[in-house]
């Protein structure tokens, strides 16, 4: 009796709870909100403001119910670094529909991100894009000239959005930059030299020039004491320490290395991973603390293993890493020639774009005047050893080699040709008659990781020719050139005037 009571508390109580779950039904009353979207705000390919300039963007507000006026909405701009990912790097712009904001962003790439919120319901919604802040001198080919036994750098400044490149000419002298340019000048070096995890400000534009080997603010080119190469070594640095030749390699996009010989025809060694400055301790010894012997100015390094040349004894040394304090000579194995005189070596690093880190070497022997040209991966047997028999190859005074051609160009003169290692032959390319060629170079990208355009470029020759009979200091010209396949006529895809002679090319990268 007391179970059949129960079940039937039970029954009504459920029953209860359905009527009033079944009456609940009607008691709400739907209806669509406000949508709202956002136009005429770029997505794909974002904005690009220079520094201390207006940056506008006026975007279009879409209501699904035709709500336009402004105070319905809230509305917040923002933007942060674009290596970051965290909202607590968020800095604001404005809280206007539209944006209209002069630019004191420091130079660089961020995330511009837009939020409108409908205040009747507080739904929200929001875009983001890229925002490149540039200057005039934001990027570009670095051309450094002599001019009347001085240095001269000017700049072919390249506009992304707009694909054209825009010829400054002493570009520090429009920059207002006060690095001492009072002398011949060596090289010009683009390249970070500490990863911007670590300091937005480590990208070094070094000058090399009799006056002294500096570098500028990667931003505005100015200068301070401070910038002088000095302040990258450690140890007992002379005064008047000065570098000849700077050679440098993007490991990865926070770690780099260097290799620099100095006006004492040493070679030192710069790393993230071992030290952050250059040890001023000659690396061309056999021991640590050793007596440094004659080297080359050639160093190939593929991140890990430099190859330089002892001229004492004739023949390759190695370091095993960026840590080393000695090098060994070059494993008898590994059948590399000996006896003879470095003229070129450089290695060809990129091999984002599928290219072995290949080194190539041109020798010649002392004795019988005979030219040679070697190849080889670092730390590998050769690959490539044969006399070079070209066209007048002997009287050469500019070399580089193709990175995805098996192409040595040579200069002579004001004639440019291309030889090829295989056929064993010279091909004329290019004659400038009596115009002299002063430079060669498929330029060299540091930030190059991802960038299509840098990859392309670093296949195209770069050449300088300088007309004596010109006015110095606007006499001197550079053609870029791309390189078809099965010696092809190389086709010129740029050349710029107004140039003294040119020395030296480097690319300030993004």
């Amino acid at each position: 009796m007391k179970k059949i009571f129960l079940y039937s508390i039970l029954f009504i109580l459920a029953a209860v709870a359905v009527t009033s779950c079944y009456k609940d039904t009607g008691n709400y009353d739907y209806h669509a909100i406000n949508q709202v979207t956002i136009g005429n705000f770029d997505t794909v390919k974002g904005y690009t403001a220079l520094y201390k300039d207006t940056l506008r963007v006026s975007p279009q507000i879409i209501s699904s119910e035709d709500v336009t006026g402004e105070d319905a909405y809230t509305y917040e701009w923002k933007y942060r670094k674009s290596t970051s990912v965290s909202t607590a790097d968020d800095s604001l712009l404005a809280t206007t529909k539209n944006l209209k904001v002069l630019v004191n962003i420091a130079p660089g790439s961020y995330t511009l991100m837009y939020k409108v919120t409908y205040k009747n319901t507080r739904v929200m919604v929001h875009v983001r894009t890229t925002l490149t802040v540039s200057t005039e001198v934001f990027e570009g080919f670095m051309v450094l000239n002599e001019v009347n036994g001085q240095s001269r750098l000017d700049m072919l400044s390249y506009n992304k959005a707009a694909g054209i490149f825009t010829q400054f000419t002493d570009v520090l002298k429009r920059q207002n930059s006060t690095v001492p340019m009072n002398g011949i000048p060596y090289q010009i070096h683009c390249m970070p030299y500490v990863g911007a995890n670590i300091t937005p400000q480590g990208y070094g534009i070094f000058l090399l020039n009799s006056a002294g080997t500096n570098r500028v603010n990667q931003e505005t080119f100015a200068w301070a004491p401070t910038y002088n190469i000095r302040y990258l070594m450690a140890g007992n640095v002379p005064a008047n320490f000065m570098a000849k030749r700077i050679t440098g390699l993007n490991i990865t996009t926070t770690n780099y290395l260097y290799y620099m010989i100095g006006q004492d025809d040493n070679v030192y060694c710069y790393s993230t991973i071992a030290g952050y400055a250059f040890r001023y301790s000659p690396l061309n010894v056999y021991t640590p603390s050793g007596t440094p012997f004659k080297v080359a100015p050639f160093v190939a390094t593929n991140g890990s293993i430099a190859v330089m040349y002892n001229t004492d004894k004739r023949t390759f040394v190695t370091a095993a890493s960026a840590s080393s304090t000695a090098v060994t000579d070059v494993a008898p194995a590994l059948n590399y020639p000996t006896g003879l005189d470095l003229l070129y070596m450089e290695c060809i690093y990129y091999t984002e774009a599928g290219i072995v880190p290949n080194t190539y070497a041109i020798l010649k022997d002392p004795a019988t005047q005979k030219i040679y040209l070697l190849n080889f991966v670092l730390a590998k047997p050769q690959t490539y050893y044969a006399e070079i028999t070209g066209t007048d190859f002997d009287k050469a005074t500019y070399y580089a080699v193709s990175p995805d051609h098996n192409y040595v160009f040579y200069s002579v003169g004001g004639k440019l040709y291309e030889y090829d290692i295989y056929l064993k032959s010279s091909f004329l390319m290019a004659d400038y008659g009596a115009s002299a060629i002063t430079y060669l170079s498929f330029p060299h990208f540091a930030s190059r990781f991802g960038k299509a355009n840098y990859v392309a470029w670093s296949k195209s020759l770069l050449v300088g020719v300088l007309d004596a009979t010109g006015t110095s200091g606007n006499n001197g010209t550079l053609d870029q050139y791309s390189i078809p396949d099965v010696n092809g006529q190389l086709v010129k895809t740029n050349s710029w005037t107004g140039f003294g002679k040119i020395v030296s090319v480097g690319y300030r990268d993004r």
